[in-house]
């Protein structure tokens, strides 16, 4: 029986800099990519505030539609489906005669949920759920101390970290990839599908912000030219914008600082 990997993506939608992805390569004989639409994450709060405006949303579609542009590059492919990940990903893995699910853990209480609703649901079916880090500029396995004694004060961390600690290199995004035979990769639901309007641009914008991972290494590259820039010049105030790409996954940490 040949070993299937389920990647799971959710905020980390990026080729570069990511060990799931690599890892899932090295040990499998092909992977199912999956990104999946919690239509949760687009409803109203408890304030009748929207969950996710329409800004944001447009930012993490197109950065979806940029990471499996990516995949079909490398000769693969991402399936997009909506609704429960902890309904959904059971349903493929039983589909696909997946042996194990990948994925980056997150941080957030929601987040945590949805992953241990998911990881319940594959323990029914003797599926294990490994946890990948993504996020973080320092691995806390190269930290100089455990997690448990992380100093309290700022200063002290960075000292402690910035003098006896490393920032690994990145892993090189693959050229090759093998997926699952399937035969309908999904679609990504529109803004006015998601019940959302479209943002009419405001003129006295002087930036737009573009999802996905092509449009955040170019953005970068050009924050790297102006710091450069900014090095000679004391007038020059610089505010880099990467925070959107950062937290999408676009952009990983050690890639900026790296550049």
């Amino acid at each position: 029986m040949s070993k299937k990997i389920l990647v799971w993506f959710r905020n980390d939608l990026r080729l570069h800099d990511n060990e799931m992805l690599v890892e899932a390569i090295a040990k499998s004989d092909s992977i199912l990519p999956v990104y999946i639409l919690d239509h949760r994450q687009f409803g109203q709060t408890k304030y009748d505030t929207l969950k996710t405006g329409n800004i944001r949303a447009q930012f993490i579609l197109e950065s979806v539609l940029g990471l499996r542009y990516s995949l079909k590059q490398i000769g693969g492919n991402l399936l997009i489906a909506e609704g429960n990940p902890e309904d959904i990903i059971p349903q493929l893995v039983q589909e696909y005669e997946i042996t194990e699910v990948y994925h980056h853990r997150e941080v957030a209480r929601e987040e945590t949920h949805v992953s241990t609703l998911v990881e319940n649901a594959l323990w029914k079916l003797r599926v294990n759920l490994k946890h990948f880090i993504g996020h973080t500029l320092y691995n806390k396995e190269d930290l100089p101390f455990p997690i448990k004694d992380i100093p309290d004060a700022f200063n002290q961390f960075k000292k402690k970290i910035e003098r006896d600690s490393i920032i690994k290199p990145c892993i090189p995004a693959p050229d090759r990839i093998n997926v699952a035979e399937v035969i309908d990769w999904g679609t990504l639901s529109s803004l006015e599908e998601l019940n959302l309007l479209p943002q009419e641009k405001d003129q006295r914008a002087d930036f737009e912000f573009t999802g996905g991972e092509a449009e955040g290494l170019a953005h970068l590259q050009k924050v790297t030219v102006a710091m450069q820039q900014a090095a000679t010049s004391k007038n020059l105030i610089l505010a880099s914008k990467l925070s959107a790409w950062l937290a999408m996954g676009c952009l990983s940490p050690r890639k900026v600082y790296w550049e």
